[in-house]
């Protein structure tokens, strides 16, 4: 296999085709093709020749001469001769029909795996229009940068037009650009002296902007130090963004999904189909069954906590998400990064001032200005929508507590069967042996076979969709407004069918894999292009797909952290070696966390970690809505 950089330098060689890349590509699609169907029809043929002829001949030799003591007569060979002849021909032609027509299947097949591969990166473009259009103002801008800071590759001009977008400063601007030009060359010398000379004019602008848009900012700030995106770690991920596809599908409302979601669901699917694999953390205990069944419903129980968490961070991102598409209400975006304290406060606000627009327009109605109604009504529809993502936090908060209690008791259970132990049953085990505590890796992953299925699953919604997506790249081209609700529908939808695909094969909603997929970075596919094939596309995103080094050292000291101060694990030297030299997790995070005293660590409540509330609906909230529906009516 041959790396995403010589995919690239044969790219741009203008003398020589993309030959191998399409060659490449092509066998991907024939090996995902073929995938359920692993004998060729020829070697079907021959096994029938094989038995029908020679085999049956000697068989029947046999059989005479155990059965009568002698061997078959010249009228029972060309009887046992015929009847070979006649059923092998049978079977030789059957099988061929059968292959005959399993080829039209192939083609079938291989058709729908080129249209998928073909087309998700399209649509990952798409999706990033609808997100930046979906955005006013400064906002836009600043999405807008923050995706072309994300090219490991951006052009010098790229970062000064990114630089630009965010800090509106052109001078500091061109400075940024011109540190980006010595990073090519990787004159490091020369960029320290520029970053010292310009450090007092633009780390203040770049504080300021910090809580405003925290990822961009972070972005421009490692370009600004002569750092660009590292192809080998790829791109980080949205957070928790599978929960809220699942949470969607689970409660049928979209507006618990943000676009943002939509494009990580793609760029999963297509790094899935391209050969991702993405390691997972896991561990068990084998032993005594009291001690074994303990673990399991602590570690149960504190999965569910864990999605809790997430979901309630995750509605609460989707109801800024939801008010910040929506014009007016003060939310311009929900970046990156923000804390949660942060988005309710916006969220609250704007949920004020909704609700202040709303009288106002009510009262206008009312004194006769039927030109307010249509205002009054789609403000009144955002409120409405706001209020149920509203509840639907308050409603994931109170579940956070109930699992918060269930988690203490079964934390207390075993820490009362734990301290009974007075060998190293609770230890984690290295080498040899089957008895303790062990850690599994393992990969998630789609077989040859599982593509050809998931691609079948999404190629049939394409294909219903075909028509609805034209229209939609229509109206984006004849008109210059932000992007229509059908739109955004219809990028949801598909990252419904995306999820509903891939469960079978990979259980998304397991709270194992949801973690190990937020744990990892995605691949970067920024050099794929809508005028590449498909073939093209298979062998670049595989390329690219094989130039992720997958970091197992968070997910370790995770693992560890849990282990230490949630299970009450010891982490033995050993153990720490391990952890070390298996998945490069740092030893000073590991030598504190072998030091915790664990008598003392149990004094600690978990209250500590339960998260803050959002608080109770106000009542005006409710008023306006009623004000608005007596006016329209």
């Amino acid at each position: 296999m041959f790396s995403a950089r010589s995919l690239l330098r044969r790219r741009q060689n203008p003398n020589e085709p993309r030959v191998r890349l399409e060659r490449e590509g092509r066998d991907r699609i024939r090996r995902i093709t073929q995938a359920m169907d692993k004998v060729p029809w020829t070697n079907s043929a021959m096994q029938i020749l094989w038995v029908s002829g020679p085999v049956t001949l000697l068989g029947a030799w046999v059989g005479y001469l155990l059965g009568y003591g002698r061997g078959p007569s010249m009228e029972n060979y060309v009887f046992f001769i015929s009847y070979a002849l006649i059923t092998g021909l049978a079977g030789i032609i059957a099988n061929f029909a059968h292959h005959l027509t399993r080829g039209r299947k192939h083609e079938r097949a291989a058709a729908r795996v080129s249209q998928v591969l073909d087309t998700l990166p399209e649509l990952v473009l798409i999706t990033r229009n609808l997100i930046v259009g979906s955005l006013e103002g400064d906002a836009r801008r600043r999405e807008a940068a923050a995706m072309l800071l994300r090219k490991h590759d951006l052009s010098p001009e790229g970062v000064e037009l990114a630089a630009l977008e965010l800090l509106d400063d052109e001078e500091s601007a061109r400075r940024i650009s011109q540190i980006d030009v010595y990073r090519r060359i990787g004159m490091q010398s020369r960029i320290r002296d520029l970053v010292d000379l310009y450090r007092d004019h633009i780390d203040p602008r770049l504080n300021e902007l910090a809580d405003v848009a925290p990822e961009a900012i972070s972005l421009l700030r490692d370009r600004f130090a002569g750092r660009a995106p590292d192809l080998h770690q790829g791109v980080p991920r949205d957070e928790n963004f599978i929960e809220r596809v699942l949470a969607a599908i689970e409660q049928d409302n979209e507006l618990l999904m943000t676009l943002q979601d939509v494009e990580e669901m793609i760029i999963l699917a297509f790094e899935l189909l391209c050969g991702r694999r993405i390691p997972m953390l896991t561990f068990e205990y084998r032993g005594r069954w009291h001690l074994a069944r303990a673990l399991d419903a602590l570690e149960q129980t504190r999965s569910r906590y864990r999605i809790q968490q997430a979901t309630g961070l995750s509605r609460l991102k989707a109801l800024t998400v939801y008010l910040a598409e929506q014009s007016g209400t003060l939310v311009e975006d929900a970046a990156a990064g923000l804390r949660a304290e942060t988005l309710t406060a916006r969220c609250r606000q704007a949920m004020d001032a909704l609700a202040e627009q709303i009288e106002h327009l009510a009262s206008g109605v009312q004194q006769g200005r039927s030109d307010l109604r249509q205002e009054l009504r789609d403000r009144a529809e955002i409120l409405t929508n706001a209020l149920k993502l509203f509840r639907s936090v308050q409603e994931n908060y109170g579940q956070i507590a109930r699992s918060h209690a269930t988690l203490i008791r079964h934390s207390q259970r075993w820490e009362a069967i734990t301290e009974q132990m007075h060998d190293k049953a609770t230890h984690l085990q290295v080498g040899p042996g089957k008895r303790g505590l062990r850690i599994h890796e393992t990969h998630i992953a789609l077989t040859d076979g599982e593509k050809a299925r998931v691609c079948r699953h999404l190629a049939r919604y394409l294909n219903d969709t075909r028509a609805d997506r034209e229209r939609s790249q229509q109206h984006d081209h004849g008109a210059n407004s932000s992007p229509a609700s059908g739109d955004i529908e219809m990028a949801k939808h598909l990252a419904i069918e995306i999820a509903l695909a891939l469960e079978p094969h990979i259980h998304l909603s397991r709270p194992e894999v949801q973690r190990a997929i937020n744990a990892t970075n995605a691949s970067y596919f920024g050099h794929l292009e809508p005028d590449l094939s498909a073939a093209a596309k298979a062998a670049l995103g595989a390329a690219m797909v094989n130039e992720i080094h997958d970091d197992l050292s968070r997910s370790a000291e995770s693992l560890a952290i849990a282990l230490v101060r949630h299970y009450r694990v010891a982490l033995e030297p050993e153990a720490i070696d391990f952890l070390i030299r298996q998945y490069g997790a740092r030893a000073s995070t590991l030598n504190i966390l072998s030091n915790i005293d664990q008598t003392a660590h149990r004094n600690i409540s978990l209250l500590s970690q339960r998260p803050a509330g959002i608080g109770t609906v106000p009542r005006r909230w409710y008023r306006a809505l009623i004000k608005a529906k007596r006016a329209l009516n």
